[in-house]
């Protein structure tokens, strides 16, 4: 009977304490609660081989291992702070590698001890495998547990680990008797060291789609955040573009209403005051002509005057020859007006950040076939920061909101963006379905 009671000490005291390693920064009751709970179920565990080895029933020692299950479930939900289905997965895992451990010890106690599957000699050489094998079984099990925490997918882990368990259960029913004239035999090591093999590959497998599940729902909410991003800009953007279409139209009609009303004084004053008559030609010339028309798209035409006219401003050589028809049916003003007031933005804000240097922006743009090509070079300082091909914000410790907004207009209307820089010339090129 002792023999036995030192067996089960020395093959399920590892399990239990591989079992907590990885969560101590989740037990829900601190570092001595957990102890005493290892404890106790141990104590539990020795007591019932006890009372069936003292009952003369040995047979029933792997039925005591089975009932200890749900015992040791409840308590290792109630220590640490995860989901149950989190960590019915991971205690599966510790299920399969003890069916390993205790596998192999019977093995080699049966080949070179001669030594019946639970007796000391076993218990020994599984407590000496736990520990020779501890450093990268507690590593895989790390690994593993801080997958299960950073994974949410609750659906999903209330089945997923049915599938290691099933394996597990296929294992146990074949060889977990642990009969002397089995364990022995090359065929029983052999089949427990390929459930080895299939629970590493299986949990790599899962734990990897997992992970591959959880990069995509991080992509798709990232997808919303600049769907939503969009749609704020393009709301603005068509408020914005109503503001200005309405002020040209406004300054358009007083520019002419000037002009006449001063001719109209010029010619009352006659030829007796040569003073005033001076005075008004010099107010003539003076009144700004009206905004130069870049393209059909009364839109964007004021979105790129409005941009235009901040470079003449500021001494920046502009080029801009446009073709952007009036109305298009895929791709909406307000769209447009996205990708063009970004284009023109960002290209303002870096001829700003420029300390020397020739300033200059070209903006070009023509309908075929159905695309509306738009291409812009402007300088810069040269000084660029990308990370995985994505440029990041010289304003902020992001990436640039303008370049991403242009983006996503052009995939959603059929099309696509590209941004590149040479020396210090930064190169845009944007195609959208019209």
């Amino acid at each position: 009977m002792m023999e036995t009671i030192l067996y089960t000490f020395c093959a399920y005291l590892p399990i239990h304490l591989l079992a907590y390693l990885p969560f101590f920064d989740l037990l829900r009751f601190g570092k001595r609660w957990m102890a005493v709970t290892v404890a106790v179920n141990l104590l539990i565990h020795l007591s019932g081989v006890a009372w069936v080895m003292s009952a003369g029933k040995p047979d029933l020692v792997m039925a005591v291992g089975m009932a200890m299950v749900p015992i040791s479930l409840a308590l290792y939900f109630l220590n640490v702070k995860l989901p149950p289905a989190k960590l019915l997965f991971t205690y599966v895992l510790l299920v399969n590698y003890q069916n390993i451990a205790l596998g192999a010890a019977s093995f080699l106690a049966a080949r070179f001890f001669h030594a019946a599957p639970r007796s000391w000699e076993s218990g020994v050489l599984c407590l000496a495998l736990c520990i020779l094998a501890g450093f990268p079984m507690y590593r895989l099990f790390r690994y593993a547990a801080q997958q299960v925490y950073r994974i949410d997918a609750p659906r999903l882990w209330r089945v997923i680990w049915l599938i290691p368990a099933m394996m597990s259960g296929i294992v146990t029913i074949f060889t977990g008797n642990l009969q002397e004239d089995l364990v022995g035999t090359w065929q029983f090591i052999l089949t427990r060291t390929s459930l080895l093999l299939c629970v590493v590959v299986v949990y790599w497998v899962l734990l990897s789609a997992l992970e591959g599940i959880q990069k995509q729902a991080v992509l798709q909410e990232q997808l919303r955040f600049e769907s939503h991003l969009l749609e704020t800009q393009i709301s603005e953007q068509k408020r914005h573009n109503q503001l200005m279409v309405e002020h040209m139209a406004e300054l358009k009609q007083q520019r002419h209403d000037l002009r006449h009303q001063l001719t109209a004084i010029r010619g009352l004053a006659g030829d007796g005051n040569p003073q005033l008559r001076r005075y008004i030609d010099d107010l003539l010339d003076t009144i700004p002509i009206a905004p130069q028309e870049y393209c059909d798209n009364q839109a964007v035409n004021a979105i790129v005057s409005h941009y235009a006219a901040l470079c003449r401003e500021q001494g920046i050589e502009t080029d801009i020859r446009l073709s952007v028809p009036t109305r298009t049916e895929q791709t909406t003003d307000a769209e447009l007006c996205v990708i063009f007031g970004n284009l023109l933005e960002n290209a303002l804000e870096a001829c700003d950040r420029m300390g020397e240097g020739r300033k200059f922006l070209h903006l070009g743009s023509r309908v075929h076939m159905g695309l509306l090509t738009i291409v812009m070079d402007n300088s810069f300082d040269g000084q660029v920061r990308q990370e995985n091909g994505k440029f990041r914000s010289s304003k902020r410790n992001d990436f640039g909101v303008g370049l991403t907004s242009i983006q996503v207009v052009a995939r959603k209307r059929g099309g696509d963006a590209r941004f590149e820089t040479d020396g210090n010339v930064f190169h845009s090129s944007v195609y959208v379905q019209i």
